[in-house]
């Protein structure tokens, strides 16, 4: 059985002080034969050098990503740096960091020597996969691929990194006190653990009235709609003019549906399109596969917070629950506009007093849609808040 308890410090200038605010809270917490260390924090705790220091200072492996945002029991806040600590007697933990991948490059063919050697030294095959991976302009599906590529039918959670600038320049991934902007960090979990995966996502009544289906795509690259260029689909909507998107249209979600999948298992997956290449195309944060339908939606802020509630109230219904870790799109963040805490308050306030839990944005969701008699359908998100119950 996995035991855990959060950490946080706002102490983002003085290493010293951070330092000891975390060994304060991990004080009479009893580590366990085998441990790991969740770390999300802002940008500020890696100039400041704060970062390292904990990693040298905490007594077990860390991996994580930047964020913006974050909440634990009790606190929700900007400037944060927090650390979900997960241990057991008979739950096995090892951590690993691939080499450097260079965007649009084959993500297996740079991670699979990293997978291999952290694999190695687990007593059994995974049963989890926590992934970290570097804001690249691969799809997010190619992680998911990867992976499954090397240990098939295992669940996969984890998010994209991201950081609160606004061009996303400043994203790092987190292994030991090392910190990179294109190296994946990971966590394999084998052993006595029985992960649960709750997602929310837009709801079908967010539908505007646009539809269609992606008659040709290579990946992530929508190349035709309803037989038309990409472009051309979007000024006929007034979504797009001159081959550019309107402005305020920083991202465009789409509610797909992957019929034509061998995988599909008739949930829905949001697909964020970003902008139009040289050639008219769109460009898609993930898989936009050939044949699919799909609606274009404009979800309100209250319609955000409405599934961030829903999945908030599912979760605390269920039964067991030793450590919970919640991960929510930043485009969710900044529909809130003038309210940036308004999902992580919700979720503090919901969820403090019971068992540790960990919330941050993301830059990209991968959280199964189903997972149940030994089979998994893994998937990459937008738009999405999702959660891993341990």
């Amino acid at each position: 059985m996995i035991s855990s308890i959060t950490l946080f410090t706002y102490e983002f200038d003085n290493q010293d002080i951070a330092v000891n605010e975390l060994n304060e809270q991990l004080h009479g917490f009893e580590l366990l034969a085998h441990t790991v260390g969740i770390l999300m924090c802002d940008t500020e705790f890696i100039d400041s050098g704060v970062y390292k220091a904990v990693c040298a200072a905490l007594p077990f492996d860390v991996v994580g990503t930047t964020t913006m945002t974050q909440a634990v029991d009790g606190e929700a806040g900007v400037l944060m740096l927090t650390v979900m600590v997960l241990t057991a007697d008979d739950v096995f933990f090892e951590v690993g960091y691939t080499e450097p991948i260079p965007s649009n490059s084959n993500i297996a063919e740079h991670s699979k020597a990293g997978y291999e050697s952290v694999a190695a030294r687990l007593p059994s095959g995974p049963k989890l996969i926590f992934v970290f991976p570097p804001l690249l302009e691969n799809a997010g599906d190619e992680y998911i691929l990867a992976f499954e590529s090397f240990c098939p039918n295992v669940p996969i959670f984890g998010t994209l990194a991201i950081d609160d600038s606004i061009t996303f320049e400043h994203c790092h991934t987190f292994h030991n006190g090392e910190m990179s902007q294109d190296r994946l960090a990971f966590i394999l979990v084998s052993g006595n653990v029985s992960p649960r995966f709750l997602m929310g996502t837009i709801a079908d009544e967010n539908k505007l009235p646009y539809s269609g289906e992606i008659t040709k795509s290579k990946g992530h690259i929508v190349q035709e709609i309803n037989n038309a260029l990409t472009s051309k689909y979007f000024e006929s909507i007034g979504f797009a003019k001159n081959g550019k998107l309107d402005d305020g249209l920083q991202f465009v979600p789409f509610l797909l549906d992957f019929k034509k999948r061998a995988d599909h298992d008739d949930i829905p997956v949001v697909r964020a399109m970003v902008y139009f290449d040289e050639n008219g195309y769109g460009v898609g944060r993930g898989y936009m596969d050939e044949g699919s339908v799909f609606f274009l939606t404009n979800p309100s802020a209250d319609e955000i917070f409405k599934s961030s509630l829903g999945l908030i109230d599912r979760l605390r219904e269920l039964p067991d629950k030793q450590a919970i870790i919640i991960f929510s799109c930043v485009v969710r963040r900044m529909t809130f506009g003038t309210q940036p805490l308004r999902e992580a308050e919700m979720i503090t306030e919901k969820l403090s007093g019971g068992p540790p839990f960990m919330f941050a944005y993301a830059g990209g969701e991968f959280c199964p849609t189903s997972y149940t008699d030994g089979k998994v359908t893994n998937r990459f998100h937008n738009y999405s808040i999702i959660a891993c119950v341990l």
